[in-house]
């Protein structure tokens, strides 16, 4: 049976690569639609095309996944529905790329660059700063170094905030919002760097420390990640190829690395005695499990259960999820009763009990709230992102950075929920405005936009 998908992985694969090459703008690498198709190609593409090589997949037991999404199975013709789903709403959505992406304009040259480096510095200076404050309080908070080693990366959020209610809610978006900004302003001043091929080790040193600084004290890989996709991305689209080889090369322990990251940051204290017992379990699924970690790929899983479950076993949120968009400025405390974001509600389906969420993709929450629509949706997301990106890209002077940080974010969105990332995208343009640094970052005597 799960023969049967691997032509259409291999047409899905082949617009995929049309849609990005496609989306390639030598003017700036980062744009929202190039995160929207890189985000949608690592964290969907990538681990859907895995499962249809491996034929499915059984999350290990070690994990403690809930056996109402732990597996996939491909040989059985109850995941052909699921599979016909995903692939047709990717299948619109890169089209839709190849359709409406307007002609490319000049490009500039390496020399005519107009990044202030000096402004880029400043920005990754001052983030880094507020993420050293934020690594102080988090320690404060969680009652000292030793508890904080030993406490659990998720539930140190839970507990902050029913101890401080909707106050640390805001400060834990604003110090996503710094993080991002963080990762954006190392992703333009690494993709300067690229261009005119430069290498400022010093400053690459130090965004090597702010993000192993994010991943101790958040415990989230994401960031690690975002900036990873960013890199490969400069890298690709001003044609480093040797650098493409060495990444490649490298990829193996990189992607070992985020999927032991996974398994041991419950206890930063026990990292060395729970090594040993990481390497020696699965091993004889160790490069399957070590792939389906980096991709996220049990939210594709979860997503394939999906298409099977809402409309059945669960009823439709019918847009619920997306209206958190706007009710998320009215505190709890005046709106007790406002319900919980989306990755939480689908874990309280999937994993009943546990304190928790669980990501779904985005597609993953289009058929959670409007069904088989999803297959149409996806593709009009990515019409409404590729219009954003060429109206911005258009206004570069003013919004590199914001561009940037898009690009962040709309990676991030295609394998979360809509109102997380807007909120984030609330906060991160916030930020950028409220700390000044889009003033100044572009040189307006040598830039020069082609209409």
């Amino acid at each position: 049976m799960r023969f049967m998908y691997f032509p259409l992985v291999a047409v899905l694969l082949w617009s995929y690569w049309r849609a990005l090459n496609n989306a390639r703008d030598e003017r700036t690498p980062f744009t929202p639609i190039m995160g929207w198709l890189v985000g949608l190609g690592y964290f969907v593409v990538a681990p859907l095309t895995i499962l249809v090589l491996h034929g499915g997949y059984q999350i290990p037991d070690f994990y403690g996944a809930n056996a109402r999404y732990a597996s996939v199975d491909l040989s059985d013709v109850r995941y052909l529905i699921p599979m016909l789903v995903i692939w047709l709403s990717l299948l619109f959505a890169f089209q839709s790329v190849l359709l409406l992406r307007p002609q490319k304009e000049s490009s500039w040259s390496a020399s005519d660059l107009p990044v202030q480096d000096r402004k880029l510095r400043r920005a990754m200076f001052l983030t880094l700063g507020l993420s050293i404050l934020d690594c102080v309080f988090t320690i404060w908070r969680s009652g000292g170094l030793e508890s904080f080693l030993l406490s659990h990366w998720y539930l140190r959020q839970e507990e902050s905030v029913a101890r401080f209610g909707d106050l640390f809610v805001l400060y834990a978006q604003l110090s996503l919002a710094n993080q991002i900004v963080f990762t954006a302003a190392a992703a333009l001043f690494t993709a300067r760097q690229l261009q005119l091929r430069r290498s400022e080790w010093r400053f690459f040193t130090l965004i090597g420390f702010g993000l192993v600084l994010q991943m101790v004290i958040s415990g989230n890989r994401i960031f690690f990640a975002l900036y990873a996709l960013s890199f490969l991305t400069a890298c690709w689209i001003y044609r480093r190829k040797r650098l493409i080889g060495a990444i490649l090369l490298l990829s193996p322990l990189v992607l070992l690395f985020f999927s032991a990251w996974a398994s041991l940051r419950h206890d930063l204290s026990n990292i060395a005695e729970n090594l040993p017992g990481y390497v020696e379990r699965d091993i004889e699924g160790r490069a399957m499990t070590t792939l389906m970690d980096s991709t996220e790929g049990a939210s594709v899983m979860q997503l394939m259960h999906m298409v099977n479950d809402f409309g059945d076993k669960f009823n439709y949120f019918y847009g619920s999820t997306y209206s958190k968009a706007i009710t998320f400025v009215v505190p709890r405390m005046l709106y007790p009763d406002k319900p919980e974001n989306y990755p939480v509600q689908i874990a309280k389906l999937y994993e009943p009990g546990e304190v928790t969420s669980l990501n779904t993709t985005q597609l993953g929450e289009l058929y959670a709230n409007f069904g088989v629509f999803a297959v149409l949706l996806l593709p009009l997301f990515t019409i409404l992102i590729l219009f954003l990106s060429t109206a911005l890209t258009r206004k570069i002077k003013g919004h590199a950075l914001l561009l940037t940080a898009l690009f962040i974010l709309f990676i991030w969105f295609a394998r979360s929920s809509f109102e997380d990332n807007f909120i984030m995208f609330i906060f991160t343009a916030g930020l950028i405005w409220a700390l000044r640094l889009q003033r100044g970052l572009y040189s307006a005597g040598n830039l020069v936009v082609a209409h």
